[in-house]
């Protein structure tokens, strides 16, 4: 067996480094790196190889790692990074480039630390980062290729809860990709940016409070994204002449508010679920623009909610609201969109549905359940129709309707109800 290299550097001063190389097609080499001291640094370079085995061990503040394979494939990297410092200050960087089923594994414990992965018309690659530090950022970029997988941790019940993680993933004409985000505590931050790809996962999971996910995809196709927050969180979804995605956010906080956008332009055949399970003055928000066939879903529950979805300039699209407890608000517009429904129901006291739509041959449903509940709906077209139904007291029902063709039916159940149809 060749042994590429197999260096142990214990520098108690200041600076120290080592570098290993591996030939020209190598096959099954080991390059091993331990370094205890601060400042060191460790460079590993790959060039067409397989199966070779890097492992890079560094104990101190400032210590950096950088690992380069091209056109490999079956590489197994390690770089474990670990230091007490207050201000730890850990780099790792691998950059992979034509490489195929390479596994990549980078592990800090230590504050203020970065792990940055570039790849390159990769495929089957699966790198993982691990950081146990406050206010680390990993970056991982990927060009080209697909079936990778990337997974970053930031935070674990084993090492302790951080702060101020930071999490950036950029795709770009990649297929079939698969990133998973797992922030814990406080302040998280999640970016996900995909473009020109299709059929890519993501899942982002924050615990804690205050917590940011964004994703934005651009020219993608049946795109899976699932978000799933804990506490104060935000949630923004972005989908620009793509089709066939499928978006969910799942917010839940006991007395946290919660914030939820999706935009969709352009977006045929999307599917959009949030469930905010907060207790009060929760906000979702959908607007999906020149979309067919695209369906929206807002679940809340608790008080003092807010579900707006607006879906306008396409057809056959559905929005649907389902909003358990009082004081909450639903604004549902479809506007030139024919073939369209809308479906909202409340159940609880003193909510508010207002719906519109302007289109042909769509249909408008709306049920509250209490007292004191407020329902407006508007549609202008022809061959439309208007449900409303209200169970409870003093309840109040408003329909209003322009075009011809159009039916509007009002039913409701209790005392002091008061319910109003216009058609024009």
């Amino acid at each position: 067996m060749k042994v590429k290299a197999s260096i142990i550097a214990m520098g108690l001063a200041a600076l120290a480094s080592t570098a290993a190389f591996a030939d020209n097609s190598s096959v099954g080499e080991k390059a091993f790196v331990t370094q205890i001291g601060a400042g060191n640094t460790a460079t590993v370079t790959q060039t067409a190889s397989s199966n070779d085995t890097v492992n890079v061990l560094q104990s101190a503040n400032n210590a950096q790692a950088t690992v380069t394979s091209s056109n490999g494939s079956n590489n197994d990297t390690d770089i474990k990074q670990l230091s007490g410092a207050a201000n730890s200050k850990l780099g790792a960087t691998v950059t992979q480039d034509g490489a195929h089923s390479e596994t990549t594994r980078i592990s800090q414990n230590g504050t203020n630390s970065t792990a940055n992965v570039t790849q390159t018309n990769a495929s089957q690659d699966k790198d993982t980062v691990n950081q146990y530090g406050a206010n680390s950022k990993s970056t991982i970029s990927q060009t080209g290729g697909g079936s990778n997988t990337v997974t970053i941790n930031q935070g674990s019940t084993q090492y302790g809860k951080i702060d101020g993680g930071e999490a950036t993933v950029t795709q770009s004409a990649t297929i079939g990709n698969t990133v998973k985000i797992s922030q814990d505590r406080d302040h998280g931050k999640a970016v996900v940016q995909t473009t020109g790809g299709g059929y890519n996962d993501t899942t982002v999971t924050q615990t804690g409070g205050v917590t940011d996910t964004s994703v934005q995809q651009n020219n993608e196709y049946a795109d899976t994204v699932k978000i799933t927050q804990n506490g104060a969180e935000i949630a923004n979804v972005s989908s620009t002449n793509g089709g066939n995605n499928h978006t969910t956010i799942d917010q839940s906080g006991a007395n946290l508010p919660n914030l939820a956008s999706v935009h969709q332009i352009n977006a045929q055949n999307e599917t959009t679920n949030i469930v905010q399970s907060g207790a009060a003055f929760n906000t979702a928000y959908v607007d999906q623009l020149y979309a067919s066939n695209d369906h929206a879903t807002v679940v809340q529950t608790g008080s003092n909610n807010t579900a707006s979805v607006a879906q306008r300039f396409g057809g056959g699209n559905t929005a649907s609201s389902l909003q358990l407890g009082s004081s909450n608000k639903a604004d549902l517009t479809q506007d030139s969109a024919g073939e369209s429904n809308i479906v909202s129901s409340q159940i609880g006291d003193l909510n508010t549905a207002k719906a519109s739509q302007s289109g042909s041959y769509e249909d408008l449903l709306l049920t509250q359940a209490g007292f004191g509940n407020v329902a407006t709906s508007s549609q202008t077209g022809a061959n439309n129709v208007g449900v409303i139904t209200q169970i409870g007291l003093g309840n109040n029902a408003s329909v209003t309707q322009a075009g011809y063709g159009n039916t509007a039916v009002v039913t409701q159940t209790g005392t002091g109800n008061k319910a109003t149809i216009a058609q024009k």
